[in-house]
């Protein structure tokens, strides 16, 4: 049986330029590549995949078939460390982001939350806190 990972996760968009400023800020992300020739959608990819090694490309889409809603498929993105999390998550409120549930202790050093994207999508963030003797995991 073939290995199951996510080779590509499409975030559905009302509006393209508000969503990718939203990511753009949350996430610290330079260029961010739009795609316009695949009518009616525009495509702007936050992350590439990499095959190779397995690893899922992120993209923003906007088409007529792409609705956002905070009741779809949960993206839990890892951001690093506690103090990461605590600057995305004051960007994304800074961007028209919203505190769905609040950050969560997970226990062994994770925390948790979940946010409305500027969309209305549901998106997880985590953190995670180095064990005694571990390197900072970022």
């Amino acid at each position: 049986m073939a290995k199951l990972y996510p080779s590509w996760i499409e975030i559905p968009v009302s509006n393209l330029e508000r969503a990718m400023a939203f990511y753009r800020a949350v996430f610290n992300l330079d260029e961010i590549p739009v795609y316009d020739d695949y009518p009616p959608a525009r495509i702007a990819v936050l992350l590439p995949s990499e095959k190779s090694v397995q690893n899922p490309g992120v993209s923003l889409v906007h088409s007529p078939t792409h609705v956002p809603s905070k009741h779809g498929a949960l993206i839990n993105f890892h951001v690093g460390n506690h103090a990461t999390l605590e600057k995305a998550v004051e960007m994304a409120l800074a961007n028209s982001g919203s505190i769905s549930e609040p950050i969560v202790d997970m226990g062994e050093g994770v925390r948790y939350l979940v946010l409305l994207d500027s969309e209305g999508n549901s998106i997880a963030l985590s953190s995670y806190k180095s064990i005694d003797g571990e390197e900072n995991p970022e």
